[in-house]
């Protein structure tokens, strides 16, 4: 059960972070134009999508930590 724990969260992680570099990398690479003129990127959802991906990667860091915990708990009820 915490390993389950431990492996969805680095699991989200790891999406979390791969995602945040995916929108950073479209941020940073603004400023040339789509064939109609306008913006190539709405950066207001890309700013968006850095904000969700930073508060995804802290939620599952959270659930690494909860998981560390029980660990410890477990551990502490052992010796």
């Amino acid at each position: 059960m915490i390993a389950d724990a431990v492996a969805s969260a680095l699991g989200g992680m790891q999406r979390s972070q791969d995602a945040f570099a995916r929108h950073a990398h479209r941020i940073a690479n603004a400023g040339g134009q789509g064939a109609s003129g306008a913006p190539a990127i709405d950066l207001h959802e890309e700013m968006a999508g850095v904000l969700v991906s930073r508060r995804d990667w802290e939620a599952n860091a959270a659930v690494l930590r909860a998981a560390d915990d029980m660990v410890g708990t477990l551990v502490d009820m052992l010796a």
